[in-house]
């Protein structure tokens, strides 16, 4: 099922299934920010990953002595959420854990997501609630796609703060972190987006930036979107010779290529003691 939420300037619409934002639409244009999932390169639009990011060492991990099974970017993003609030500008899904996840991923958890639109801006939150009897550990983060030139011609990104941008190496194969990073550029406030900063590694993750926000603009067009990602640690781009490009805020990591798959020894994850309760956000601004 497909909702849409609106007020004066945009419409947002969010697929129960994953809790899936699939369109942000600027009312005055009819004009669509959102990738609209071509399977030709593509056939997703922003999911959720929940309760890892990217993959894990031979697809699995283990937790007090058994092995556990997760695909990547966990499974949120494959089953459906309930609507538990709805209002004409905002929307809030709830996903808790079944004895499906229970096979998949040892801990009881409930996690909400909550779209609110506030004029040309949509807040997009998680929180995490700990609803079992000890500690649990994950990651979440968003992996919003946005339309742009499959070319990225005249494509650029305008960073809060100058950057020292430097990416998390990736091993190719396995989809995995390795133990160093690679210089993208130095003394960075604006990058001008091209084929050959995504080749031959198409994800950049970055950890740690000054920004607390960036522009993905294109000199060619006259609007432009902001993206806040406030005290997420990290921040991926993922660019795949497509008309879309990923800007994903991150609470966690993939795997390094050396993981000893110990669940909790996982690089970037967040814990959550018992009956606690994490909070984080992101927002998409059309400016």
């Amino acid at each position: 099922m497909i909702t849409t939420i609106q007020n004066e300037f945009l419409s947002a619409s969010i697929k129960s299934f994953g809790a899936e934002l699939c369109s942000l639409k600027l009312l005055e244009n009819n004009k669509e920010f959102i990738w609209q999932g071509d399977p030709k390169y593509w056939a997703k639009h922003s999911p959720i990953l929940f309760p890892i990011l990217g993959g894990t060492n031979s697809n699995n991990f283990i937790y007090e002595n058994f092995e556990f099974s997760l695909s990547k970017h966990g499974f949120a993003r494959d089953l459906d959420f309930e609507i538990v609030n709805k209002q004409s500008d905002s929307i809030k899904y709830l996903l808790k854990y079944n004895p499906k996840t229970l096979r998949l991923y040892p801990f009881k958890f409930e996690l909400y997501i909550t779209y609110k639109l506030t004029g040309k801006s949509l807040n997009i939150s998680y929180e995490v609630k700990n609803i079992d009897n000890k500690k649990i550990y994950f990651s979440i983060g968003g992996h919003p796609a946005f339309n742009c030139p499959i070319d990225l011609e005249n494509e650029f990104i305008e960073f809060e703060k100058a950057e020292s941008l430097e990416t998390f190496s990736l091993d190719l194969d396995k989809g995995l972190l390795k133990n160093s990073k690679d210089i993208i550029k130095n003394n960075c406030k604006e990058l001008n987006l091209d084929y050959n900063l995504f080749s031959p590694q198409d994800t950049l993750i970055f950890e740690n930036l000054n920004s607390k926000f960036l522009v993905l603009g294109n000199k060619n067009e006259n609007e432009k979107i902001k993206i806040s990602f406030g005290d997420f640690p990290y921040l991926a781009l993922w660019f795949k010779k497509a008309p879309f490009i990923c800007i994903e805020p991150w609470f966690g990591l993939p795997d390094f290529i050396d993981s000893n798959k110990v669940f909790k020894d996982k690089i970037g994850l967040t814990i959550l003691d018992a009956k606690n309760t994490f909070n984080c956000s992101y927002d998409i601004e059309i400016i």
